[in-house]
């Protein structure tokens, strides 16, 4: 340890201050059995006080047993006397959190880890994406480019060579039309919904969330102070027709629907963008991962259509690379861009220079291209097995719904059949399986399950899908499995 900062309270002689500073700490928890103190010359530098001192305190503490000398090596920790308990605040003198402390979840939304052996978890990707930064020398840079500064702030938007590529990547793959200076690069889609929840909306309003949909959106829109609405989908998406009136906006998946997998039809993507022109509300489009396309490209983004400024464009690198790595960009009409840069600086200041300079390095080498084009293989392969199997060793529980890219599947329960019994075997048999009514506060999806194959080998696909199928057939005689008549 080449640090400790201990109290002197400048009451009785110093040796008993340093005494009694040493001996807090060690009461505090701050210092534990087995670690070395600073050397006594040092400490006394830093501590402002003579190396007797040091000496003088330490040896009383050595000779209570708390402190010992090992010879060469220093001063260390022997053992702590009992850590004194947090003193005792009374109910009259509690201090109080803000009003927004209590619109924050009891419980948080997250999916709980399953023990088994085969798990069909949504949301998650293939163990590659540990691998992909790792393999590469970051160090390697163009000649005529050198990475951001880590020494100085950037812009709060983002590095501007990072943000031009993200622009083409996005106007090529997904046809959203946007230059780099349209893009705010953030820590995330979760921050991306938090700071434009911050500029949108607030007490005495409402906003429209998909139902079933991601459960965090509902999370941020009441800690913002509004009241999310939940809009009913289909198999064609989200129900314009039943959106209410005087919503602020909505959030929607329409390429990939979070979790049904459906795409929003054309028809109902016209009348979504009309309604929200008529009615005057905002559009949050969550592309989260299209790029995984299995057949043709999927359609082009609800952004591309749009033309009332009306459709905030979300996007992530969380499937595309892996979720820890952090990064999100927001593509925001011009009304919006000014007082977003701003709320990022306030709120952040700015995403990692580090982490953007690593993805910037990686779209330039092309290596980007070429782990997508090899990702999109991969995740196509998993899909097509998981497709298959279920078709042909689960049909008669499940019927799969209709879905062109991303790293899930749902797939509705047939008539007779009950969910959570289905549920209960896959668990006896050690597969994970989930819910589709786990993403709906309204109980809806309550006949689908969902199954994602991003974290899934194809190995583990075949598997637990042979599980699935030998658990549910041997129970298939019992009164909750048989066919109603």
């Amino acid at each position: 340890m080449d640090d400790l900062l201990i109290r002197l309270d400048g009451v009785g002689p110093i040796q008993q201050q340093v005494y009694e500073g040493i001996y807090s700490a060690l009461t505090d928890g701050r210092l534990e059995a087995g670690q070395r103190l600073p050397a006594s010359r040092t400490w006394a530098i830093q501590l402002g006080v003579s190396r007797n001192t040091i000496r003088e305190a330490t040896a009383a503490l050595i000779a209570e047993g708390w402190l010992e000398a090992r010879v060469g090596a220093g001063l260390y920790v022997r053992t702590s006397p009992q850590q004194s308990s947090s003193p005792v605040i009374s109910s009259g003198s509690r201090l109080r959190l803000a009003e927004w402390s209590e619109r924050l979840p009891l419980k948080t939304f997250v999916l709980q880890d399953k023990d088994v052996d085969v798990d069909f978890r949504p949301g998650k990707v293939s163990e590659e994406a540990e691998q992909v930064f790792r393999r590469r020398r970051l160090g390697r840079w163009p000649l005529d480019m050198q990475p951001g500064r880590l020494s100085e702030y950037g812009p709060p938007e983002g590095d501007a060579r990072l943000r031009e590529r993200i622009a083409a990547y996005l106007r090529q793959s997904r046809s959203v039309r946007c230059t780099g200076a349209d893009i705010v690069i953030t820590t995330g889609t979760h921050q991306s919904l938090d700071l434009l929840s911050r500029l949108l909306l607030g007490p005495r309003t409402s906003f429209g969330v998909e139902d079933p949909g991601f459960p965090v959106v509902s999370e941020i829109v009441r800690l913002s102070g509004s009241e999310p609405i939940p809009l009913q989908v289909d198999e064609q998406g989200v129900k314009v027709e039943e959106i209410p009136g005087g919503i602020v906006g909505l959030y929607c998946t329409p390429n990939h629907q979070f979790p049904l997998g459906v795409t929003l039809t054309p028809a109902r993507r016209r009348a979504l963008l009309e309604r929200a022109a008529k009615d005057d509300f905002v559009i949050l489009e969550d592309d989260y991962d299209c790029e995984f396309y299995h057949g043709k490209m999927p359609s082009p983004c609800l952004q591309s259509a749009d033309r009332e400024q009306r459709v905030v464009y979300l996007g992530s690198l969380s499937k595309t690379l892996a979720p820890a790595y952090r990064l999100g960009f927001i593509v925001a009409p011009p009304w919006l861009l000014d007082s977003l840069r701003r709320a990022k600086w306030i709120v952040d200041r700015q995403t990692s220079m580090l982490v953007q300079n690593s993805l910037l390095q990686f779209m330039l080498s092309g290596d980007f291209a070429v782990h997508l084009a090899g990702m999109r293989v991969e995740y196509k392969r998993r899909r097509a097995i998981l497709l298959d199997a279920i078709r042909a060793r689960l049909s008669t529980w499940l019927t799969p719904l209709d879905s062109t890219c991303g790293l899930h599947i749902s797939a509705r329960v047939n008539d007779g059949y009950d969910v959570d019994s289905l549920c209960r075997v896959a668990d006896e048999e050690g597969v994970g399986i989930y819910r589709g009514a786990t993403f709906s506060s309204a109980g809806r999806a309550s006949d689908m399950l969902v199954f994602g194959f991003g974290g899934t080998p194809v190995q583990e696909i075949t598997k637990g899908i042979s599980l699935l199928a030998a658990g549910w057939q041997s129970q298939i005689t019992g009164s909750v499995y048989a066919p109603s008549e």
